[in-house]
Protein backbone atom coordinates (compact mmCIF):
# COMPACT_ATOMS: atom_id res chain seq x y z
CA UNK A 1 0.00 0.00 0.00
CA UNK A 2 2.82 2.13 -0.49
CA UNK A 3 2.32 2.58 -4.28
CA UNK A 4 1.09 6.26 -3.76
CA UNK A 5 1.01 6.71 -7.51
CA UNK A 6 -1.20 3.67 -8.18
CA UNK A 7 -3.48 5.12 -5.00
CA UNK A 8 -3.29 8.51 -6.16
CA UNK A 9 -5.21 7.51 -9.76
CA UNK A 10 -7.03 4.10 -8.35
CA UNK A 11 -8.87 5.21 -5.01
CA UNK A 12 -12.14 6.12 -6.95
CA UNK A 13 -14.54 4.27 -4.61
CA UNK A 14 -12.89 5.94 -1.67
CA UNK A 15 -13.43 9.02 -3.22
CA UNK A 16 -17.15 8.53 -3.98
CA UNK A 17 -17.56 7.35 -0.50
CA UNK A 18 -16.23 10.09 1.35
CA UNK A 19 -18.07 12.38 -0.03
CA UNK A 20 -21.14 10.89 0.22
CA UNK A 21 -20.52 10.75 3.97
CA UNK A 22 -20.05 13.73 3.90
CA UNK A 23 -23.07 14.86 2.42
CA UNK A 24 -25.13 12.87 4.60
CA UNK A 25 -23.72 13.36 7.92
CA UNK A 26 -21.49 16.36 7.89
CA UNK A 27 -24.69 18.03 9.26
CA UNK A 28 -23.70 16.32 12.81
CA UNK A 29 -19.99 18.32 12.84
CA UNK A 30 -20.55 21.60 15.19
CA UNK A 31 -18.02 23.92 13.08
CA UNK A 32 -16.59 26.66 15.04
CA UNK A 33 -14.41 29.83 14.48
CA UNK A 34 -10.80 28.64 13.74
CA UNK A 35 -10.86 24.41 14.37
CA UNK A 36 -8.61 22.36 13.74
CA UNK A 37 -9.20 19.08 11.86
CA UNK A 38 -7.62 16.00 11.65
CA UNK A 39 -7.86 13.46 8.74
CA UNK A 40 -6.60 9.79 10.04
CA UNK A 41 -4.82 7.66 7.04
CA UNK A 42 -5.09 10.36 4.69
CA UNK A 43 -2.58 8.48 2.07
CA UNK A 44 -1.99 10.53 -0.57
CA UNK A 45 -3.79 14.01 0.93
CA UNK A 46 -6.18 13.71 -1.91
CA UNK A 47 -9.05 13.12 -0.12
CA UNK A 48 -8.08 15.41 2.49
CA UNK A 49 -7.66 18.30 0.77
CA UNK A 50 -10.15 17.57 -2.43
CA UNK A 51 -12.97 16.26 -1.10
CA UNK A 52 -12.77 16.76 2.94
CA UNK A 53 -11.45 20.37 2.89
CA UNK A 54 -14.30 21.74 0.85
CA UNK A 55 -17.18 20.22 3.57
CA UNK A 56 -14.79 22.69 6.41
CA UNK A 57 -15.60 26.51 7.02
CA UNK A 58 -13.11 28.70 5.42
CA UNK A 59 -11.90 30.00 8.68
CA UNK A 60 -10.21 26.89 9.94
CA UNK A 61 -6.99 27.11 11.80
CA UNK A 62 -5.44 23.62 10.83
CA UNK A 63 -5.87 20.50 8.80
CA UNK A 64 -3.43 18.21 9.65
CA UNK A 65 -3.52 14.69 7.76
CA UNK A 66 -1.23 11.64 9.31
CA UNK A 67 -0.64 8.56 8.03
CA UNK A 68 1.30 5.56 8.97
CA UNK A 69 3.27 5.36 5.77
CA UNK A 70 5.95 7.49 4.93
CA UNK A 71 5.88 7.54 1.49
CA UNK A 72 2.27 8.88 1.32
CA UNK A 73 3.12 11.45 4.09
CA UNK A 74 5.59 13.20 1.76
CA UNK A 75 3.57 13.30 -1.47
CA UNK A 76 0.87 14.13 0.48
CA UNK A 77 2.74 17.41 1.83
CA UNK A 78 4.78 17.66 -1.57
CA UNK A 79 1.14 18.19 -3.52
CA UNK A 80 -0.99 19.68 -0.97
CA UNK A 81 0.58 21.51 1.80
CA UNK A 82 0.53 24.79 2.36
CA UNK A 83 0.32 27.51 5.27
CA UNK A 84 -2.56 26.04 6.68
CA UNK A 85 -2.52 22.44 5.62
CA UNK A 86 0.21 19.75 6.67
CA UNK A 87 0.71 15.82 6.61
CA UNK A 88 2.77 13.55 9.28
CA UNK A 89 3.50 10.26 10.28
CA UNK A 90 1.11 8.56 12.75
CA UNK A 91 0.33 5.33 13.43
CA UNK A 92 -3.41 5.30 15.36
CA UNK A 93 -3.48 2.22 16.60
CA UNK A 94 -0.02 3.24 18.60
CA UNK A 95 1.03 5.79 20.72
CA UNK A 96 -0.30 9.08 19.66
CA UNK A 97 2.13 12.39 19.88
CA UNK A 98 1.93 13.48 23.57
CA UNK A 99 1.76 17.56 22.39
CA UNK A 100 -1.38 16.15 20.22
CA UNK A 101 -3.56 15.34 23.06
CA UNK A 102 -6.83 17.21 22.96
CA UNK A 103 -5.11 19.14 20.08
CA UNK A 104 -8.61 19.17 17.61
CA UNK A 105 -12.02 20.10 17.37
CA UNK A 106 -12.82 17.79 14.82
CA UNK A 107 -11.32 14.21 13.61
CA UNK A 108 -12.25 12.37 10.30
CA UNK A 109 -10.92 9.17 8.67
CA UNK A 110 -12.03 7.66 5.25
CA UNK A 111 -11.38 3.78 4.63
CA UNK A 112 -8.33 2.90 7.22
CA UNK A 113 -10.37 2.14 10.35
CA UNK A 114 -10.76 -1.64 8.85
CA UNK A 115 -6.84 -1.97 8.89
CA UNK A 116 -7.02 -1.72 12.74
CA UNK A 117 -6.63 -4.71 14.24
CA UNK A 118 -6.70 -3.10 17.89
CA UNK A 119 -10.28 -1.10 17.16
CA UNK A 120 -9.99 -0.01 21.27
CA UNK A 121 -6.80 1.45 20.85
CA UNK A 122 -7.41 3.02 17.92
CA UNK A 123 -10.66 4.83 18.89
CA UNK A 124 -9.03 5.17 22.33
CA UNK A 125 -7.02 7.51 20.64
CA UNK A 126 -9.29 9.15 18.53
CA UNK A 127 -10.85 9.97 21.77
CA UNK A 128 -7.78 11.23 23.26
CA UNK A 129 -6.60 13.07 20.26
CA UNK A 130 -9.94 15.40 20.97
CA UNK A 131 -10.85 18.64 22.70
CA UNK A 132 -13.01 19.40 24.98
CA UNK A 133 -17.30 18.78 23.09
CA UNK A 134 -14.80 17.56 19.42
CA UNK A 135 -16.63 15.41 17.20
CA UNK A 136 -15.20 12.58 15.62
CA UNK A 137 -17.23 10.82 11.66
CA UNK A 138 -15.02 7.72 10.78
CA UNK A 139 -15.94 5.67 7.61
CA UNK A 140 -14.93 2.28 7.54
CA UNK A 141 -15.24 -0.96 5.43
CA UNK A 142 -17.30 -4.23 7.28
CA UNK A 143 -17.89 -6.54 4.69
CA UNK A 144 -16.66 -7.05 1.40
CA UNK A 145 -15.61 -9.55 -1.38
CA UNK A 146 -12.15 -8.36 -1.33
CA UNK A 147 -11.49 -10.01 2.31
CA UNK A 148 -13.25 -12.95 1.19
CA UNK A 149 -10.70 -13.11 -1.73
CA UNK A 150 -7.78 -12.68 0.00
CA UNK A 151 -8.83 -15.56 2.33
CA UNK A 152 -9.08 -18.32 -0.60
CA UNK A 153 -6.31 -17.13 -2.06
CA UNK A 154 -4.27 -17.83 1.66
CA UNK A 155 -5.40 -21.36 1.53
CA UNK A 156 -3.03 -22.19 -1.84
CA UNK A 157 0.30 -23.34 -1.66
CA UNK A 158 1.33 -20.41 -3.81
CA UNK A 159 0.12 -17.79 -2.42
CA UNK A 160 0.26 -19.12 1.71
CA UNK A 161 3.92 -17.85 2.23
CA UNK A 162 2.81 -14.22 1.12
CA UNK A 163 -0.78 -14.63 2.84
CA UNK A 164 0.35 -15.81 6.30
CA UNK A 165 -0.85 -13.35 7.87
CA UNK A 166 -3.92 -12.57 5.60
CA UNK A 167 -6.27 -12.03 8.88
CA UNK A 168 -4.59 -9.10 10.27
CA UNK A 169 -6.00 -7.14 6.72
CA UNK A 170 -9.18 -8.27 6.99
CA UNK A 171 -11.99 -6.12 8.42
CA UNK A 172 -12.64 -6.83 12.56
CA UNK A 173 -16.11 -6.58 11.32
CA UNK A 174 -15.99 -8.71 7.98
CA UNK A 175 -17.59 -11.26 9.68
CA UNK A 176 -20.22 -9.20 12.41
CA UNK A 177 -23.59 -10.19 12.46
CA UNK A 178 -23.70 -6.85 14.19
CA UNK A 179 -21.12 -3.91 14.04
CA UNK A 180 -23.52 -1.26 14.87
CA UNK A 181 -23.63 -2.94 18.48
CA UNK A 182 -20.21 -3.41 18.80
CA UNK A 183 -19.14 0.04 17.61
CA UNK A 184 -21.74 1.99 19.76
CA UNK A 185 -20.66 -0.42 22.80
CA UNK A 186 -17.41 0.20 22.63
CA UNK A 187 -17.10 3.56 21.87
CA UNK A 188 -19.42 4.10 24.97
CA UNK A 189 -17.24 2.47 27.11
CA UNK A 190 -14.57 4.83 26.05
CA UNK A 191 -16.17 7.68 26.63
CA UNK A 192 -17.90 8.82 23.48
CA UNK A 193 -20.96 10.72 23.92
CA UNK A 194 -24.27 11.16 20.79
CA UNK A 195 -23.32 8.24 19.58
CA UNK A 196 -24.67 7.24 15.82
CA UNK A 197 -23.73 4.09 14.34
CA UNK A 198 -24.73 3.49 11.11
CA UNK A 199 -23.79 -0.33 8.74
CA UNK A 200 -25.04 0.75 4.86
CA UNK A 201 -25.02 -1.48 1.82
CA UNK A 202 -23.29 0.03 -1.16
CA UNK A 203 -22.46 -0.98 -4.45
CA UNK A 204 -19.51 -0.33 -6.59
CA UNK A 205 -19.35 -1.43 -10.45
CA UNK A 206 -15.80 -1.84 -11.93
CA UNK A 207 -15.88 -1.26 -16.23
CA UNK A 208 -12.89 -2.94 -17.39
CA UNK A 209 -10.55 -5.89 -15.51
CA UNK A 210 -7.81 -3.80 -15.39
CA UNK A 211 -9.67 -1.46 -12.94
CA UNK A 212 -9.89 -3.68 -10.82
CA UNK A 213 -6.68 -5.06 -10.72
CA UNK A 214 -5.51 -1.79 -10.41
CA UNK A 215 -7.60 -0.89 -7.23
CA UNK A 216 -6.80 -4.26 -5.65
CA UNK A 217 -2.82 -3.18 -6.55
CA UNK A 218 -3.41 -0.47 -5.01
CA UNK A 219 -4.64 -1.52 -1.45
CA UNK A 220 -2.78 -4.49 -1.41
CA UNK A 221 -1.07 -5.18 1.94
CA UNK A 222 0.87 -8.33 0.70
CA UNK A 223 4.55 -7.66 -0.09
CA UNK A 224 5.39 -9.45 -3.12
CA UNK A 225 7.62 -8.70 -6.57
CA UNK A 226 6.23 -6.98 -9.34
CA UNK A 227 5.92 -9.55 -11.74
CA UNK A 228 4.88 -11.94 -8.76
CA UNK A 229 2.15 -9.52 -7.87
CA UNK A 230 0.73 -9.65 -11.76
CA UNK A 231 -0.14 -13.44 -11.02
CA UNK A 232 -1.63 -13.04 -7.96
CA UNK A 233 -3.95 -10.13 -9.38
CA UNK A 234 -4.71 -12.73 -12.35
CA UNK A 235 -5.63 -15.41 -9.77
CA UNK A 236 -7.55 -12.59 -7.94
CA UNK A 237 -9.87 -11.66 -10.88
CA UNK A 238 -10.60 -15.82 -11.56
CA UNK A 239 -12.20 -16.15 -7.75
CA UNK A 240 -13.89 -13.12 -8.70
CA UNK A 241 -15.45 -14.79 -11.63
CA UNK A 242 -15.63 -17.93 -9.71
CA UNK A 243 -18.02 -15.92 -7.25
CA UNK A 244 -20.19 -14.67 -10.03
CA UNK A 245 -19.72 -11.13 -9.06
CA UNK A 246 -19.04 -10.21 -13.02
CA UNK A 247 -22.24 -9.35 -14.79
CA UNK A 248 -21.45 -9.93 -18.36
CA UNK A 249 -17.99 -10.24 -20.03
CA UNK A 250 -17.18 -9.45 -23.52
CA UNK A 251 -15.76 -11.97 -26.04
CA UNK A 252 -12.28 -9.67 -25.03
CA UNK A 253 -11.45 -9.94 -21.59
CA UNK A 254 -9.72 -6.64 -21.38
CA UNK A 255 -13.10 -4.68 -22.77
CA UNK A 256 -15.56 -4.18 -21.03
CA UNK A 257 -17.58 -5.31 -18.55
CA UNK A 258 -19.46 -5.04 -15.22
CA UNK A 259 -18.31 -6.22 -12.14
CA UNK A 260 -19.90 -5.60 -9.23
CA UNK A 261 -18.26 -4.83 -5.55
CA UNK A 262 -21.06 -5.17 -2.90
CA UNK A 263 -20.07 -3.88 0.75
CA UNK A 264 -20.88 -2.68 3.70
CA UNK A 265 -19.95 0.78 4.92
CA UNK A 266 -19.58 1.30 8.65
CA UNK A 267 -19.99 5.05 9.61
CA UNK A 268 -19.64 6.17 13.58
CA UNK A 269 -20.21 9.63 14.73
CA UNK A 270 -19.52 10.61 18.04
CA UNK A 271 -18.66 13.32 20.44
CA UNK A 272 -15.95 13.52 23.93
Amino acid sequence: MDNVELYHYSNKVQKRDAFRCLEEFGKKIKWRNFDKVLDIGCGDGGVTTGILKKFIPDNFKHLVGCDISHRMVEFANRHYGDERTSFMVMDIEGQIPRDLRGAFDHTFSFYTLHWIVDQEAAFTNIYELLGPDGDCLLVFLGNTPLFDVFRILSRRPKWRPYLKDVERFVSPYHDSQDPEKEIRRMMAKIGFKNIDVQCKEMCFVYKTMDDVKKAVSAVNPFRMSAELEEEFLEDYIHIVRDMRLIDQVNNNVDEAVNIRNNYTLLVAFGTK
